[in-house]
């Protein structure tokens, strides 16, 4: 039986996905042995599902459905360049994100985490850090000037609001992940 890899996410408007990718292409030069995510693939992970059974993920998507009503729209900003687990040693290059108010974006993860717990997905154990991947480190290297780059010209902050979120299936490929929604989830 075929199996299906999906995950719950955010989706970003256009716009903002349009800055990132003049952001990265500025960034590329300044760090070699990475390995980008295109702009148009970036979403915000509230849950990997992994890979599924289709009867699994048509609970997924019935529970998902519980969503209408327990929500209010929100604003969401990108901002600030960082990495993990630091900048002696990255191994992932991210965009950070924060809700307003502050405590809803958490809401929402804690949301779908015990909605789909009850569907027999484990609980995360890592703390929730809500970012965007710009690229994964592939080798260790000289990041110095991507840092000054960064600091001189940070990511100019933008705002958006949130009012579904997406069931998103996840197609691996040699030339990266592609994604295609299964669903989607207003408030």
């Amino acid at each position: 039986m075929e199996k299906v890899r999906s995950f719950v996410a955010i989706e970003l408007p256009g716009e903002l996905k349009e800055r990132i990718d003049d952001y990265q292409r500025q960034l590329k030069p300044l760090c070699r042995h990475t390995r980008w995510v295109k702009a148009n693939s970036l979403h915000i992970t509230l849950k990997f599902l992994g890979d599924q059974e289709a009867e699994l993920i048509e609970r997924v998507q019935q529970n998902l459905e519980h969503i209408k009503g327990a929500f209010s729209p929100f604003q969401i900003t990108v901002k600030e360049f960082g990495a993990f687990p630091g900048k002696r040693s990255p191994r992932v290059l991210w965009l950070g994100v924060i809700s307003e108010p502050l405590q809803q974006l958490y809401q929402l993860f804690q949301f779908v985490e015990n909605d789909l717990h009850g569907l027999g997905f484990p609980k995360e154990k890592r703390r929730f850090a809500p970012h965007l991947t710009l690229a994964r480190v592939k080798q260790s290297g000289n990041f110095e000037p991507l840092w000054n780059f960064v600091q001189r010209n940070p990511f100019e902050p933008f705002t958006f609001k949130v009012s579904e979120i997406v069931l998103m299936r996840s197609f691996l490929k040699p030339q990266g992940a592609e994604y295609k929604p299964l669903g989607k989830f207003a408030f």
